[in-house]
C-alpha cells in the first residue's frame, strides 16, 4: 500500500466539506458588499476544523485579505493572542495596533476601524478560541455585536465537546448565537463511505477503521499515514508516524513540539542546529505544516503526542534553548517565558517573569489569565521578597474577586494584611485590609467586613488626611448601602466626600457621592437620590469616563427599580444595557437585565419578563451571582402567579443561595416562596419560609424589604399588625385599608397587587380583582377568589378566560376584546367603565394588560394594532 503524503491527506480530509465551504463563500460575498459576519466553526478535536480553513483561504485568494490568527495552550495564554498575530501580519494594517498602551476597548475600536474602512473584504481567522483568554473574549462579543457594518468575515474555530457548562467560552456563544449576524457551522464526522475513499490504497477494512476513529478525520489521516495499522491511541499513530523520519527531520519535529501553536523557523533551527533543507524535508513529511515564517502541527493532539514522548532531560533541554532565544527579544514576550520557565523548571526565571505577565494580562481584562501567572510566581515564592509577595497577593486578591472567587480572594488578602502588620507598613497595611474587607462581604462576613475597613480608618486617621482614608470611608458607605443602613452610610459619605474634597482625590469624591445618590433612592429618599445620581451621570458624561457612565447608569436603574419607580428605572435600565453593550460590559448587562426582568414583573408584563429572565439565564457570566438570582427569582414569582409547576424549582435554586446575598437581591424571591405556599393554602411553610428573611428586612431601613416581606408574614397569620416604616401600600393592606391600598398600588402600576388589595375587600371589590387577575393569567389567585366567592353564596360570577382567548392573534380574553373594542370605537375610560358597568380604575388595569399583550404604549397604537390584526 502506499502512505498518503501531506498534499493527498489535506485534500482526502476535505471529502464532505462541500457544503462547509460554500457556506463560507457565502459569507464573504455577503462581506464584499459591506455586510459583515462573525462564523463559528464547531467541532471535536482532529474533526478537520484547520483543513477547511485552509482551504477557505485558499479558495478566497486574491479576492480577500486574510489575517490567521490562533488562541494558545499555554500553560496562561498570552492576552489577546489573535490580534497580536494580526498585528504581525505585514500586509494587515494593523501594525500600530497596540501602540501607546491602549485601552482594550481602544484596540478593539481600532480593528473594528481597519475592518470597516477597506476596499478588498477581510478574512479574520482565530483558530482554537476555547483556548482563549479573557481578552480574546471581550474582543470576540465586542466584534460580534458590531460585525454587519464592516466589510469582513471573522471565522472563529473552537472544540464544542470541550465547551462545558462552566467553559468560560459558553456564555459569550449564548450571547453571540441568537444574532443575525452570527452563524454556527459544524464540522461532522467522516462518513464510512468518506473513510472507504481515504482507504481504496489501504488493505485496513475501512469499516474497522471507522469505527475504531469514530469518522474523526485526524485520526483516520494519521492512522493512513503510519502505514495502516491500527494502534490502540492517537498518540502510537503520531510517533508510528514520526519515527519513520530521518533523524535531523525529527529533531526538527520535536523542536516544534515544545512550543505551543507554533515556532518560528529560525527558532526552529537554532534550537537544533538544523538547515533549511532538514526543515524542508520535516514540513514535507506532513508531520508538521509550513506556514509563512512558523512551523506548526496540523492538529494539537499531534504535538502534545510528540512533546509526551520526549525524554524528560531532552524536553528540558530545548525549553532552556527557547528561553535563551526569547530572551534575546524585544519586546520581551513575558508569557512565553514564563511558560517555557515552568516547563524548564527555572524557578527564577518564573519569578522575574510571571508577575510581569500577570500584571499585563490584567491591564487586557485577561483576569484568569493573570490569576496563572501570579499562582506560578507565587510557588516560588521562597525566591520573592516578602514585600513583593505581599504585593503580589494583594493584586491576586482584586483579581480572584473580579472573577468570583472571593474565598481564595480573602485568604491572599490575609496574608498580605499579617505581613503589612509585621513589617509595620501603616498605608500597605490599609490597602490590604480593604482587599480584606471586600472579601469578607463576598463571603457573607458581614462582621469581619465592617472590623477591617474600621481597622483601615483607624490607622489612615492617626496620620494626615489623605485619597487612601477618603476611599477607606466610601468602602465603609459602600458597605453601609448594600446593607440598607441608611444614615452610618450617609456619615461614611460626608467623611469621604470631605477628605476627598480637601486631598483632591477626585476618584473617591465621586465615589462617595454615587453611593450618597443610590442609598437616598432606596432609603425613603428617592427623589433628592435620583437627583444626586443624574448629576453624578452628568458629569461622567461631560468627561467621557465611560466606566462612571456605567455605574450610574446601573445605579439609577437597579435603585429605581427597588423603589418602584417604574418609568424611570426601565429608562435607565435600558439605557444601562445599551451602554454596556456597547462598550462590551457583560456584568452590567447581565445585572440590568435582571432588573429589568424583575420590573417587568412587578408591572404585569409577565411574557416580557419571562423573555428578559430567560435571556440572563443564557448569557450572564456568572452562574451563581447576583444578575442570575435577581433574573431567576423574578422569572420564578411570574411562574407562581401564573400557577406554572416549575416555580418551585426555580426558587429553590434561588433561595439555596440567600445566605450569601445581600436581603435586596433575595427578599422578592423568598415572598415568592411564601406566596407559592399561600396560594396552595400552606401558611405554616409560609412562616418557616419567611423568619429569617423577615429578620434580615428589620435590620434594614428599606422600606419595600420590610413591607413586602412584613405583607406575607401577616398573610400567614404571624402578625397582626404592620412593621414600622414599612412602604405605604403594603402598610395600607395590613390595617385593612384595602381600597386605599389598590389606589396607591394603581398609581405605582402594580396590576396584580391592585388585585390582591381588591381581593381583601368585599363582594363588588372581590369581582373586580378577579376581573384582573383573568386578565393578568394569575389563574392560581383567581381560583382562590372564585372560591370564596362561591362560599359567600355569590351566584353570577365570571368563568374566566375561555379556550378562545388564544384563538385570537393577540391572545386577549373577552372581556380584554370588548375593551379594546371601545377604544377603537373611540371611548374614554369614564366611557368605557359606564358602558361595561365596571369602575374606571378597572379599564384602567384592562388597558394596562392590552397594551402589555399588544406590545403597544399608546391609545393610536393600539387601535392601529388591532385594524392590522383584525381583532375589533
Amino acid at each position: 500500500m502506499r502512505n498518503l503524503d501531506s498534499s493527498a491527506m489535506s485534500n482526502l480530509t476535505l471529502l464532505e466539506r462541500e457544503d462547509l465551504i460554500s457556506a463560507l463563500s457565502a459569507r464573504l460575498e455577503e462581506a464584499r458588499s459591506g455586510i459583515g459576519s462573525l462564523v463559528l466553526l464547531a467541532g471535536e478535536a482532529g474533526s478537520g476544523k484547520t483543513s477547511v480553513t485552509r482551504l477557505f483561504k485558499r479558495e478566497a485568494g486574491e479576492r480577500a485579505l486574510t489575517l490567521m490568527g490562533a488562541c494558545d495552550p499555554l500553560s496562561t495564554p498570552r492576552p489577546m493572542s489573535p490580534l497580536l498575530d494580526y498585528a504581525a501580519d505585514e500586509e494587515s494594517g494593523l501594525q500600530q495596533l497596540f501602540d501607546g498602551d491602549p485601552e482594550n476597548i481602544e484596540v478593539f475600536n481600532r480593528v473594528l476601524d481597519r475592518i470597516r474602512h477597506t476596499i478588498r473584504p477581510i478574512i479574520m481567522i482565530a483558530e482554537d478560541i476555547h483556548w482563549a483568554d479573557q481578552a480574546t473574549l471581550d474582543f470576540l462579543r465586542f466584534v460580534g455585536r458590531r460585525i454587519e457594518t464592516a466589510k469582513a468575515v471573522v471565522l472563529c474555530t473552537y472544540r464544542d465537546d470541550e465547551v462545558a457548562s462552566d467553559h468560560p467560552l459558553l456564555p459569550v456563544l449564548g450571547q453571540l448565537l441568537p444574532l443575525p449576524t452570527t452563524h454556527r457551522l459544524e464540522v461532522p464526522a467522516l462518513t464510512e463511505a468518506a473513510v472507504g475513499q481515504l482507504a481504496l490504497e489501504s488493505t485496513v477494512d475501512p469499516a474497522e477503521l471507522h469505527r475504531v476513529t469514530g469518522g474523526n478525520a485526524f485520526y483516520v489521516t494519521e492512522i493512513l499515514a503510519g502505514g495502516g495499522t491500527l494502534p490502540p491511541t492517537v498518540q502510537d499513530a503520531v510517533l508510528a508516524r514520526v519515527s519513520r523520519l530521518d533523524r535531523q527531520p525529527r529533531a526538527v519535529v520535536e523542536a516544534v513540539s515544545i512550543a505551543p501553536r507554533s515556532l518560528r523557523v529560525d527558532h526552529a533551527m537554532h534550537l537544533i542546529a538544523a538547515s533549511a533543507a532538514q526543515v524542508d524535508s520535516a514540513v514535507a513529511s506532513g508531520v508538521i505544516e509550513g506556514a509563512t515564517n512558523d512551523l506548526r502541527f496540523r492538529h494539537e493532539l499531534a504535538r502534545t503526542a510528540v512533546e509526551a514522548s520526549l525524554p524528560p532531560a531532552r524536553r528540558h533541554t530545548l525549553h532552556r534553548k527557547m528561553i535563551a532565544l526569547l530572551l534575546e527579544e524585544d519586546p520581551l514576550d513575558h508569557a512565553r517565558l514564563a511558560h517555557h520557565a515552568i516547563h524548564a523548571d527555572e524557578p527564577h526565571l518564573v519569578v522575574e517573569h510571571a508577575p510581569s505577565a500577570a500584571r499585563a494580562a490584567s491591564q487586557r481584562g485577561a483576569h484568569k489569565e493573570a490569576i496563572s501567572f501570579y499562582e506560578a510566581a507565587l510557588t516560588q515564592s521562597g525566591l520573592i521578597e516578602p514585600d513583593e509577595v505581599a504585593a503580589i497577593r494583594v493584586e491576586m486578591s482584586q483579581e480572584l474577586r473580579i472573577v468570583d472567587r472571593p474565598a481564595e480572594a480573602l485568604e491572599h488578602a490575609e496574608k498580605a494584611v499579617d505581613h503589612y502588620r509585621d513589617t509595620r507598613q501603616r498605608e500597605k497595611l490599609s490597602t490590604a485590609l480593604i482587599r480584606v474587607a471586600t472579601a469578607r462581604w463576598s463571603v457573607n462576613d458581614r462582621a469581619g467586613a465592617r472590623d477591617a475597613t474600621d481597622e483601615s480608618i483607624a490607622i489612615l486617621s492617626s496620620g494626615e488626611p489623605s485619597g487612601e482614608l477618603a476611599y477607606a470611608h466610601y468602602s465603609s458607605a459602600h458597605f453601609h448601602m448594600l446593607s440598607r443602613h441608611v444614615q452610618p452610610a450617609l456619615d461614611d459619605v460626608r467623611r469621604a466626600l470631605q477628605i476627598g474634597t480637601d486631598t483632591g482625590d477626585i476618584e473617591s469624591v465621586w465615589s462617595a457621592r454615587m453611593v450618597e445618590g443610590c442609598i437616598r433612592i432606596v432609603g425613603g429618599e428617592p427623589a433628592q437620590g435620583l437627583a444626586t445620581l443624574e448629576r453624578v451621570l452628568s458629569e461622567a458624561e461631560q468627561r467621557g469616563d465611560q466606566r462612571k457612565v456605567a455605574v450610574a447608569l446601573g445605579m439609577l436603574g437597579s435603585g429605581g427599580g427597588e423603589a418602584r419607580l417604574y418609568e424611570r428605572a426601565v429608562r435607565y435600565l435600558e439605557r444601562s444595557i445599551a451602554h454596556g453593550l456597547e462598550h462590551d460590559e457583560d456584568y452590567g448587562v447581565a445585572y440590568s437585565r435582571a432588573w429589568l426582568a424583575r420590573v417587568l414583573f412587578e408591572q404585569g408584563r409577565w411574557d416580557q419578563a419571562i423573555d428578559v429572565a430567560r435571556l440572563v439565564e443564557k448569557t450572564a457570566p456568572n452562574p451563581e451571582g447576583i444578575a442570575m438570582v435577581t433574573a431567576l427569582g423574578a422569572l420564578g414569582r411570574v411562574q407562581v402567579r401564573q400557577g406554572d409547576s416549575t416555580a418551585r424549582g426555580t426558587l429553590s435554586s434561588v433561595l439555596l443561595a440567600e445566605p450569601r446575598h445581600e436581603i435586596q437581591h433575595v427578599w422578592s424571591p423568598v415572598c415568592g416562596m411564601a406566596e407559592l405556599h399561600w396560594l396552595s393554602g400552606r401558611t405554616r411553610e409560609m412562616t418557616q419560609v419567611l423568619e429569617r428573611a423577615y429578620g434580615r428586612a428589620m435590620d434594614t431601613d428599606s422600606e419595600w424589604a420590610r413591607g413586602e416581606v412584613g405583607y406575607w408574614m401577616w398573610k400567614s397569620g404571624a402578625m397582626s399588625e404592620p412593621p414600622d416604616d414599612a412602604a405605604e401600600p403594603y402598610t395600607l393592606q395590613m390595617q385593612g385599608r384595602w381600597r386605599d391600598a389598590a389606589d396607591v398600588w394603581g398609581e405605582i402600576g402594580c396590576p396584580y397587587e391592585v388585585a390582591l388589595s381588591l381581593s381583601e375587600g368585599d363582594i363588588h371589590a372581590m369581582l373586580e380583582s378577579l376581573s384582573i387577575f383573568d386578565d393578568l393569567g394569575a389563574k392560581p389567585a383567581a381560583t382562590l377568589v372564585r372560591s370564596r366567592l362561591r362560599s359567600l353564596g355569590v351566584e353570577a360570577i365570571p368563568r374566566g378566560p375561555r379556550h378562545e382567548t388564544s384563538s385570537n392573534p393577540a391572545g386577549l380574553t373577552a372581556r380584554q376584546l370588548e375593551v379594546l373594542g371601545a377604544i377603537v370605537d373611540g371611548l374614554s375610560n369614564a366611557e368605557i367603565a359606564d358602558e361595561l358597568f365596571i369602575s374606571k380604575k378597572t379599564v384602567e388595569h384592562h388597558v394596562s394588560a392590552i397594551y402589555s399583550k399588544l406590545g403597544v404604549d399608546t391609545r393610536t397604537r393600539a387601535i392601529s394594532t388591532a385594524m392590522d390584526l383584525g381583532i375589533k
